[in-house]
């Protein structure tokens, strides 16, 4: 836990000078499904949001952690030559870290779609896990209050394994220190908006 909490301070230092950008929020995204169908990775993520890049580009880091847990079968053979099957569980405790280039767009009213490119780590307290390259595709939700709710997928490629494919889904909740800039309504939206009300 304190290695943990070293890593933490040393990673909001070192994303400091983003924090002053047009667009900051601040908030956890709990993962709802484990990653690979053998492999159980539920985690939690504290996630920051800063726009840096032009008014439709962002980046998210996120630090996480979880536990694993796995079992290993051990074959024993009897006295009278049949086999006796057992399996042995294991718990390990893991964290992570990811940083994800995003592009979001409005699609109506307070609702926002976004997608990006980025990439991950995890790691044990004694070795790096995954290494992975990162898909984000999600939907954004802003409310009037300074909150915006969030819902992504996130596929996952780990290079240390021979490219062995993860996946993830995610909702999250973020608090705007600093709101982006509003932007206007999507065209066909306009378009259809003119048809339907005027």
């Amino acid at each position: 836990m304190k290695s943990f909490l070293r890593f933490f301070v040393f990673f909001v230092a070192l994303l400091s000078p983003l924090f002053s950008q047009a667009q900051f929020s601040f908030g956890l995204r709990p993962s709802l499904s484990t990653y690979g169908g053998y492999d159980d990775r539920r985690r939690a993520e504290i996630s920051v949001v800063t726009g840096t890049f032009g008014k439709q580009n962002r980046l998210e880091f996120d630090i996480g952690w979880g536990r694993r847990e796995w079992e290993t079968p051990t074959v024993t053979t009897l006295s009278d030559g049949q086999s006796l099957i057992t399996y042995e569980n294991h718990r390990e405790n893991w964290g992570s870290a990811t940083i994800l280039f995003q592009q979001y767009h409005k699609v109506l009213w307070k609702l926002y779609y976004y997608g990006g490119l980025g990439a991950s780590a995890f790691f044990t307290p004694d070795r790096l896990d995954i290494l992975g390259l990162d898909v984000v595709l999600g939907l954004e939700l802003r409310l009037k209050i300074p909150l915006q709710l969030t819902i992504d997928y996130r596929p996952m490629l780990d290079v240390l394994d021979g490219l062995a494919y993860y996946h993830t889904i995610g909702l999250g909740v973020r608090y705007q220190f600093r709101k982006p800039e509003p932007e206007p309504e999507p065209k066909f939206w306009k378009k259809w908006k003119q048809k339907l009300f005027d």
